[in-house]
């Protein structure tokens, strides 16, 4: 089988290798489709390092191919999904189901091989059947939707309440649909047109740019005290956790799913003391409390695959995969999800 892997920074290989069965409690999955996170693009720039050989790919949905002896919840044959989370199994946070916080925790595609490749090979629990009416490239948009399902489970969104998302990459743009099944009114500041008109297919129920206009209507926002919770989901090394911020009402509520890589960023905190404004960390996601975060999240592409579709701007072969990483890269690709197609010979 052909998988793509490091070869160094900034560069990947495609290489043929020979296909392993899976182990007693592992998934064989032929991958249809993968796609390509912002946490990828880092190790790509060289932010993070790298390792050398590893295929990389966490979001990635395809049908499974061969299954060990132990698992049981799946057949081959079925179209899945892969909540992407690694961990011990056995420690409090593992038990309670905030594995997403498990000391040995681990990400498929950057500590064990990914889904950019023809077949990869997961832990069976991580493998999750897809609802139907949905293919492997919407699948693959349960991961980063998942991050937001998280986030507003944290902060206990209810319906008609009104969401601020600040950003409009991937993450912001799912939080949309997120926001949407929880019933709750969404708000998207977005940079550019592509990102704009993004939102608004995906049913935002208002669309502000980074413009004159758009600084007049956040003040705006922030006068009338609405904003009942605010999403930062850009990171790197903005002030758009401070925008959140103050963008909040009064007992509001900040939702930090962006990665600020940049080292430390300003708050301010007597206007959040003043206001009683909580900023609540969120990473990834979970399956505490009855539920998982992730199987959420792929209900709601079921509900939404129409406008979801939308996310999946390119589509590659895997031989182009550093092409894709550098479409992925490039602002002027107008680029919002860059999906893999590693069984396709012509995309």
């Amino acid at each position: 089988m052909h998988l793509a892997r490091w070869s160094d920074v900034g560069q990947l290989e495609v290489a043929d290798v020979a296909l392993v069965p899976p182990e007693h409690d592992e998934v064989q999955i032929e991958i249809g489709s993968a796609g390509i996170c912002g946490s990828d693009l880092h190790f790509f720039r060289g932010d993070f390092p790298a390792r050398i050989g590893l295929t990389p790919g966490h979001e990635f949905g395809g049908t499974v191919s061969a299954v060990g002896a132990d698992v049981k919840h799946i057949k081959e044959g079925d179209l899945v999904g892969v909540e992407p989370l690694l961990r011990c199994g056995m420690c409090p946070f593992c038990i309670s189901g905030d594995y997403h916080v498990c000391a040995d925790h681990g990400v498929i595609g950057e500590i064990q091989n990914g889904g950019m490749a023809q077949f990869t090979t997961v832990p069976g629990l991580t493998a999750f059947k897809a609802p139907q009416g949905i293919d492997a490239e919407l699948v693959a948009l349960a991961e980063p939707l998942a991050c937001s399902v998280h986030g507003f489970d944290k902060v206990c969104l209810r319906g008609h309440e009104t969401v601020f998302i600040l950003g409009a990459g991937s993450i912001g743009l799912t939080a949309i649909l997120a926001a949407r099944a929880n019933g709750a009114h969404t708000i998207v500041l977005a940079r550019h047109p592509h990102q704009q008109a993004a939102a608004r297919s995906l049913g935002a129920d208002e669309v502000i740019g980074e413009d004159e206009a758009g600084v007049a209507r956040m003040e705006e926002l922030r006068r009338a005290r609405v904003v009942d919770v605010a999403v930062e989901t850009v990171g790197g090394k903005g002030d758009t956790l401070m925008q959140a911020q103050l963008i909040v009402r009064p007992k509001g509520k900040v939702v930090v799913l962006g990665v600020f890589s940049g080292g430390p960023v300003n708050i301010h905190p007597l206007y959040l003391a003043a206001r009683e404004v909580e900023i609540i960390g969120s990473m990834t996601y979970a399956g505490s409390e009855g539920h998982t975060d992730y199987q959420i999240a792929l209900d709601v592409i079921q509900d939404y695959a129409e406008e979801a579709r939308c996310l999946v701007t390119h589509t590659f072969s895997l031989d182009e995969v550093n092409t894709a990483f550098a479409t992925a890269l490039d602002k002027a690709s107008e680029s919002i999800k860059v999906h893999l197609k590693p069984n396709s010979l012509v995309v």
